[in-house]
């Protein structure tokens, strides 16, 4: 890449070109809104998981099923999603940026209105697996965005890919401030779940306009696939570069044969990344397991220990969330760029471990002091591991297997999502409060991890070993 010093006007005549300016600069509009909004499948993600949480029992009941049956189905949608994760680089890098977010968001939409027309359990199945690969698709498309739009050289880079976990609790903030008025309406509470999720499928269309009008194509995907004119248009479009073809740029377009994805997997655990892929993944998991069993379940959680029956327990997991987990995850982000990710991760592990142990103690003691607890592992998890394992994974690789890496983590991760999903309701119904010092054990192996495994992701420039990833794709593909 070479830059003309009187017109300040790059040369791009390979990808990498791309990728360099990419790194080292943000974009013009890279704001809290505009990385919210990049963000915005995450957050419906965030906004139907509590949803379904709350209409669990619900559910079970309307169709005569039992509550773990019931969690099993919605479960489903986790299993969807990690296979959509899997399949998210070749979307990407088939589709492009601007029409992957729409295939993403499109599907999460379609299932989220399919449920809440739902006859039968069957019916709810079918559309929490549509909605599932939607969202697999969207994950790793989204903190990619989020990346390119602030440059990963940047340790800003790393807080505004956190930032998805304070938008996670404003999300699930919103889940109970819509369930509440209509509670409070005498909306049958049989009924609401269904008003809940059909309004989340409502915020999905927002969603897709937003980004449609704000975060638009990939300028490094565009030139991945050859397509360097509208790279230089994007640059100029978003970061203000003034860019142009060089003479003697590669001229041909990529096939998707040169960009598929065979290899890439075997490319995330050899030695230069193997450490990273473990370390993203089970920080990932283990923060999953423990948000599904406690974050998810809040109410459930809040039913068993306060009084004021469904009204109380909304109202305490309103105020939960937005004090801890959304004040958790401002404040996560803000000083991740000091601590660094593996460091808070652990520290957050740490935490939410002694406070299941000590609800393990406590719980029936006093209420206010259970609730205090519960808002400590929500703040805890939220500042900590939360949107860690995602920040980790986003910054661990470089732009060709960014989305194959997170889409990985992602997966995994939801083996620990689906773990906590399901067998939570269960251990709880066996084991009431005993069932936090089970529960403490998953953040305790995040916290030995952490300890183990030293790599740091901020401010490391991984977006410099992009082109000896592609050439090592490339080897292999033509040794195959």
């Amino acid at each position: 890449m070479t830059q003309d010093s009187t017109r300040s006007v790059y040369q791009i005549g390979r990808p990498q070109d791309v990728i360099n300016i990419v790194n080292n600069h943000a974009a013009l509009r890279s704001n809290i809104g505009i990385v919210l909004i990049a963000l915005g499948g995450i957050l419906i993600d965030a906004y139907q998981a509590a949803m379904v949480g709350f209409g669990n029992k619900f559910i079970a009941a309307e169709f005569g099923i039992s509550p773990g049956l019931a969690a099993t189905v919605n479960a489903s949608v986790l299993v969807a999603a990690l296979i959509g994760g899997l399949m998210a680089n070749r979307v990407i890098n088939t589709f492009g940026q601007k029409r992957a977010f729409i295939i993403g968001m499109g599907l999460c939409t379609l299932g989220a209105a399919a449920v809440a027309f739902a006859p039968n359990i069957w019916w709810v199945l079918v559309a929490r697996v549509v909605m599932g690969f939607g969202l697999g698709i969207d994950f790793p498309l989204a903190t990619s965005a989020v990346a390119e739009l602030r440059g990963t050289s940047s340790k800003k880079s790393g807080s505004s890919v956190n930032l998805w976990q304070m938008g996670w609790y404003v999300s699930t903030t919103v889940v109970y401030l819509v369930l509440l008025p209509l509670h409070l309406a005498d909306v049958a509470d049989s009924h609401l779940w269904r008003y809940g999720i059909f309004i989340g499928a409502g915020f999905a269309v927002l969603a897709m306009i937003l980004r449609y009008l704000f975060i638009g194509e990939s300028a490094m995907w565009a030139a991945r696939v050859g397509k360097y004119e509208l790279a230089c248009k994007i640059l100029k479009q978003r970061y203000g570069i003034d860019a142009q073809v060089s003479e003697n740029a590669q001229k041909e377009e990529l096939t998707d044969k040169k960009v598929k994805i065979d290899g890439i997997y075997g490319i995330l655990f050899n030695k230069q990344y193997r450490k990273r892929t473990i370390l993203g993944c089970i920080v990932a998991t283990m923060q999953a397991w423990q948000y599904n069993a406690v974050g998810v379940y809040l109410p459930l959680t809040l039913a068993g220990i306060l009084s004021g029956g469904l009204t109380g327990a909304l109202t305490g997991s309103a105020v939960v969330n937005a004090l801890c987990g959304v004040t958790g995850g401002a404040i996560g982000s803000l000083i991740v760029s000091k601590v660094g990710a593996r460091r808070q991760s652990m520290i957050g592990f740490a935490m939410v471990t002694m406070a299941l142990i000590a609800l393990g103690f406590l719980a029936t003691t006093n209420p206010w002091l259970s609730l205090t607890l519960l808002g400590s592992i929500i703040f805890f998890h939220s500042a900590g591991p939360g949107g860690l394992g995602m920040t980790i994974a986003t910054l661990s690789y470089p732009p060709s297997i960014r989305p194959a890496g997170v889409g990985f983590a992602r997966a995994i991760m939801r083996t620990g999502a689906i773990a906590g999903l399901i067998f939570w309701p269960m251990l709880w119904g066996a084991l009431n409060t005993q069932a936090f010092y089970w529960l403490a054990i998953v953040p305790f192996i995040g916290f030995a991890t952490c300890l183990c495994i030293r790599w740091e992701p901020l401010g490391a420039n991984v977006d410099a070993e992009d082109e000896q990833v592609l050439a090592l794709i490339e080897s292999r593909r033509h040794n195959q």
